[in-house]
């Protein structure tokens, strides 16, 4: 008998290997999905709509209320609907009731909405009647629809006889039905019929159960304990082992424990936020029979009979006899809404009505989306409408580099090949592009190393793309050493026969290609003439629907996307959060999210995400048989730079030709990602010298003077000064050229901060919208100075200066000509009456681009409302011109409150006016860090004056032409914009009057 139990031991033993070997080599990821969502056969009514105004004009600029249920922070459920909205590349402006009820008529009159969302429909009905009023007939003559959810509907009375229905409002005629959790409504289904659908597939069901279909959780959702355990990072986990640490040392943080108590989420909260959602589910029903011819059904459930009641048997769909191969429906079952369309027979405004709230299943933002289309595709221009294309392009990062036991295997290989091969029957053409290391070929276990050689053998089923040979990042490596990594790649990829893929690559960790490292585009053009990269981190990560492309020298960059795996993740039973996390990106999700709003999606995976479980074949799987079953969408593939064409066709303003095209920098050490990939030791407090105040102009009017005072300070410190155009200027933001250096040289132009403020003047800033932009993005806490001069006068010395340096417009017409040519048709009419003896072809365009600098400048109210968007009016010094040149020290002493300097200085005793040059000058002299702008007088000992090409005095004496009117009316704008906004002001003043420049006070 002993013999049989060894026997039995080692036949077990041996089962037990051969199931664990087929496991290792069987995996979850090897074969395609069926997603279980059928068609079915169900009808519905479709009502008509109210008739459409063909000659109303589009909105060119459409924006979106949305009015949330809170008085203080934005709902996750809000932000969910302010992500879709924001997707689509249109405005919303969120407003709480109150701020609504009071905003109201402001809104109306400006006719600033083109759609009204509220997060809860109840709100609406309980607005002040002379708001609600006025809202209704807004949108009734303006064609603007809303859009609702319900929230808070069990604030809602049941009708006497049938508790399970209430009364949303006695004046709209519609019904709210909520359901006990024990007679769940079943199945979601998509109306067949509805004329909102638009990239929704109309006729689709998912079976189950309403309270079995989960919604996803979205990484930036915080508050859910139903989602906090199925975070992507490990912060719960974190917070439980430190919980159970810290127990012991209670009596040394007695407040701590409070505050793990607030934040940990025990089952008991998750079982009961799942409680509370599953009673939460409802449906919509007209009041009465006659009231269904006013609504149409979108989505709908099979609600349970009840006590068979009219009301309860009172059905939104039925079976249509004459569809077949569908899914079977008892003709006995009762359908409700649970998303409708008002269509406007009841008051004229068109709604549609969300039975849940905007989280609570995961067709929110593909019922919304469609829902924005509907209403604004006649009323507004919709830029970014996206069509039913989605191109796919997967790229697989990191080949050769996964450490040793998570790499690919012969059978990974062989699945990836068979993958690609079944994606093509739907994509044509689909390729999987591989970027790699050659440093670490053959670096895995034996089977692993196996796996390289399969992987090279079919190398020509991929296209292969170069990283560093080492992996090493590009803000740790020289100019010189990133051309040899970047060489070492090309020998290894020429030895092996690597098809490349011509034109591209990607960077590892994405260094250097934002934040901008401008030698890895040189070496990058030198050894492999890139012409098309991708990024994930611009401008930043997350949320995932601002990343942009740009270009920068010659490299056009697509935005990249991610899709959940990562190099971390190999296996499902350590993905955090689990099997429903990973899912849940496919199945409305984040990810499905991301192919629902972009046009083009160019994926990040890795290595060894196609090893072991195959965690991005299983997630990819899974949204693809999503978005086929759910959605009209066609996925396809191109080569790269058909996608940066079809990308660039909806991103126009990252075309090389675009003023926009290069990136807009922000600060690398103020988002750990960036700093990250910056250079190191560049985030100290030494090394980081970007200025805390700007001199933004406009031009001629006094900056270069303010600059030069300022600079005598000991805690004020200017930027370097060159011995060439643009000398005491950085121009940094309004010149391209210069720009395009990037955040480093920008830094590089700066002294240590440590000893004092640093701050800059270029007066090309204040006119530049892109200036502005650009500085809001690296500058967004800076400090702003303008000088505000008689705008008559202002426009009048850039005439003068031009004369001065002998520009052919100028010099051949007067100022009053000047002023006249504000078109270039006006200036061919100048010029030709000017003189015939005048080459007008040649002349007129600079006698208008004259015109341009002479006046657009002085046009402050302009200019300051592009700041306004970007900047805080109490972040801005307002400096009066006249006043800085009749008492300089008193300007100076503002300019000392405003930048709050640590030593206080008295200027009265270090400004002497200079009667023979008729301005103030320095004494006390030298002052180093004013470099050459100050100089010895020459005839007054210890005087320094600014030099002689600044500071002339101009015969501002003009023609006898009036010219009073002409900035008449931006001089208007600019003192009500002085008055209305909260422009910084000193401790002395005691009225927003006190910033008028004395020129200004009579409008």
């Amino acid at each position: 008998m002993t013999w049989k139990r060894y026997f039995l031991f080692f036949v077990c033993v041996g089962i037990i290997y051969l199931v664990a070997h087929r496991f290792d080599n069987v995996n979850i990821g090897s074969q395609s999905f069926v997603l279980n969502v059928r068609s079915h056969n169900l009808q519905t009514s479709v009502p008509p709509r109210l008739p459409n105004d063909i000659y109303r004009p589009k909105h060119p600029h459409p924006l979106i209320l949305l009015i949330t249920v809170s008085d203080r922070a934005i709902s996750e459920d809000a932000r969910l609907v302010i992500s879709v909205v924001q997707s689509l590349r249109l405005a919303i402006h969120p407003l709480n009731p109150m701020s609504f009820s009071s905003q109201i008529h402001q809104l109306i009159s400006a006719k600033y909405f083109q759609m009204v969302i509220f997060e809860d429909f109840l709100i609406y009905f309980s607005l002040p009647a002379v708001a609600k009023s006025a809202l209704d007939d807004y949108c009734k003559t303006n064609r603007v629809a809303v859009i609702a959810f319900f929230q808070n509907a069990h604030t809602l009375r049941g009708i006497p006889g049938n508790e399970d229905f209430a009364e949303i409002d006695p004046s709209y005629p519609l019904l709210f039905r909520s359901f006990a959790t024990s007679s769940s409504p079943k199945g979601f289904f998509l109306s067949r019929e509805s004329d909102v659908l638009h990239i929704a597939r109309g006729g689709q069901v998912d079976e189950r159960d309403l309270t079995d279909q989960l919604p996803p959780c979205r990484d930036w959702q915080r508050r859910s304990p139903m989602c906090f355990p199925l975070r992507r990072d490990g912060y719960p986990q974190l917070l439980s082992d430190v919980t159970a640490f810290v127990r012991h040392f209670v009596y040394l943080l007695p407040d701590f424990v409070s505050v793990l108590g607030r934040s940990c989420v025990t089952k008991a909260s998750v079982w009961r936020e799942y409680q509370k959602w599953r009673r939460s589910w409802a449906a919509l029903v007209p009041r009465n029979s006659s009231d269904t011819d006013a609504f149409q059904t979108v989505a709908f459930t099979q609600v349970p009979l009840g006590r068979g009641t009219e009301l309860e048997r009172r059905s939104c769909a039925f079976r249509d006899n004459n569809v077949k191969k569908t899914v079977e429906c008892d003709d006995a079952a009762v359908y409700q809404s649970l998303v409708l369309k008002d269509v406007g027979k009841i008051d004229g405004i068109e709604r549609l009505l969300f039975a849940f709230g905007p989280l609570q299943h995961w067709s929110t933002s593909l019922l919304l989306n469609d829902a924005i289309h509907h209403f604004l595709k006649d009323s507004a221009v919709l830029e970014y409408d996206l069509g039913l294309q989605r191109y796919i392009h997967i790229d697989i990062d990191d080949v050769f580099v996964a450490s040793r036991g998570t790499r690919m295997t012969v059978a990974d290989v062989e699945n990836l090949i068979e993958t690609q091969n079944r994606w093509r029957r739907f994509m044509p053409g689909f390729t999987f592009h591989m970027g790699f290391s050659g440093m670490f070929f053959l670096h895995g276990n034996a089977k692993e190393q196996l796996g390289d050689e399969t992987l090279i053998r079919h190398r020509h089923h991929f296209k292969w793309f170069c990283h560093t040979y080492s992996h090493l990042q590009a803000h740790l490596l020289s100019e010189s050493e990133l051309l040899d990594q970047l060489k070492l790649n090309k020998q290894f990829a020429e030895e092996k026969d690597l098809p490349i893929a011509d034109g591209y690559a990607v960077a590892p960790h994405h260094s250097g290609v934002y934040p901008i490292i401008p030698h890895l585009y040189t070496a990058w053009k030198e050894v492999w003439n890139i012409n098309v990269t991708t990024t994930e981190g611009y401008p930043r990560l997350f949320p995932s629907r601002f990343r942009r492309g740009f270009h920068y020298q010659g490299v056009q960059v697509l935005p990249r996307e991610v899709c959940g795996v990562y190099t971390s993740t190999m296996r499902l039973s350590d993905y955090p959060g689990g099997i429903e996390k990973l899912e849940g990106m496919a199945f409305g999700g984040d990810l499905f999210d991301t192919l629902l709003f972009r046009p083009v999606n160019l994926y990040m995976t890795h290595f060894g995400n196609y090893a072991q479980d195959r965690l991005a074949l299983y997630v990819f799987e899974r949204v693809f048989a999503f978005l086929h079953k759910w959605t009209r969408l066609k996925v396809q593939w191109a080569p790269i730079w058909r996608l940066m064409e079809y990308h660039l066709s909806f991103n126009p303003s990252e075309r090389a030709s675009a003023p926009t095209s290069l990136p807009l920098y922000s600060d690398p050490c103020a988002d750990p990602r960036h700093e990250a990939i910056w250079f190191p030791s560049a985030c100290t407090p030494n090394a980081r010298r970007l200025p805390a105040a700007v001199i933004v102009g406009p031009q001629k009017t006094g900056t270069t003077a303010l600059l030069a005072f300022m600079a005598m300070h000991p805690n004020l410190q200017p930027n370097r000064f060159l011995p060439h155009p643009p000398y005491e200027e950085v121009q940094f933001f309004s010149n391209s050229t210069i720009y395009s250096k990037g955040v480093s040289f920008y830094n590089d132009q700066f002294l240590s901060s440590s000893t004092g403020i640093n701050f800059e003047k270029s007066a090309t800033y204040f006119d530049s919208p892109l200036a502005v932009m650009r500085m809001a993005a690296l500058l967004p806490t800076a400090k702003i100075i303008v000088l505000l001069r008689d705008p008559m006068l202002r426009a009048h010395s850039w005439y003068q200066h031009q004369r001065a340096h002998q520009v052919p417009a100028a010099l051949h017409f007067t100022f009053t000509e000047v002023l006249k040519a504000s078109s270039l048709g006006e200036a061919t009419a100048v010029a030709t009456a000017a003189s015939s003896s005048f080459n007008v072809t040649h002349l007129a365009p600079q006698l208008y681009q004259l015109h341009l600098k002479c006046v657009e400048p002085s046009t402050y109210a302009t200019h300051f409302r592009h700041w306004f968007h970007h900047y805080r009016a109490s972040r801005m010094l307002l400096v009066d011109v006249e006043r800085l040149e009749s008492n300089p020290a008193e300007v100076l002493r503002d300019v000392q409150e405003f930048l709050n300097v640590s030593t206080f200085i008295d200027y009265s005793t270090l400004l002497v006016r200079n009667e023979r040059k008729g301005y103030y000058c320095a004494r006390g002299g030298p002052y180093p860090k004013a470099g050459q702008l100050l100089k010895p007088d020459g005839l007054l000992e210890d005087v320094w004056c600014l030099s002689e090409s600044k500071g002339r005095n101009y015969d501002h004496s003009l023609d006898g032409t009036n010219h009073s009117a002409f900035f008449a009316e931006s001089n208007r704008e600019l003192a009500s914009l002085i008055l209305r906004y909260p422009f910084w002001r000193p401790m002395r003043s005691r009225s927003a009057s006190d910033l008028l420049p004395q020129w200004l006070r009579n409008f």
